[in-house]
């Protein structure tokens, strides 16, 4: 008597694609899900940080804003000086065209 032939229990090469390629979408998932939340741990996620971090940026454009018009009063202090030095040297030379003495620079009036 012959046995009868008993059906493959063997997966087919199909299944076994299919089995790998759920293995591989699971392992990826597994590790996204990992690199998300290892990468969120730095990220504020509370009001507080994140008024804090704004509050940093305010306090960043102030600055800023600082050191412009710090850069602008420098430069009008820079030109007066330049304006005064000028009228200092017409007023000297006519003093002297005029034979006049002035005081020298810096001396305060009484």
């Amino acid at each position: 008597m012959s046995e009868p032939a008993l059906p493959s229990r063997l997966p087919s090469a199909r299944h076994r694609r299919r089995a790998i390629a759920r293995l591989v979408a699971l392992q990826t998932i597994a590790i996204t899900g990992i690199l998300v939340t290892s990468c969120s741990i730095g990220i504020p996620t509370t009001s507080a940080g994140l008024n804090s971090g704004q509050a940093i940026m305010d306090l960043e454009s102030a600055v800023l804003q600082l050191r412009e018009d710090n850069a602008l009063l420098q430069a009008q202090i820079d030109s007066l000086g330049a304006v005064t030095a000028y009228q200092d040297t017409i007023l000297r030379q006519l003093a002297t065209l005029s034979n006049v003495t002035m005081r020298p620079p810096g001396l305060t009036v009484p």
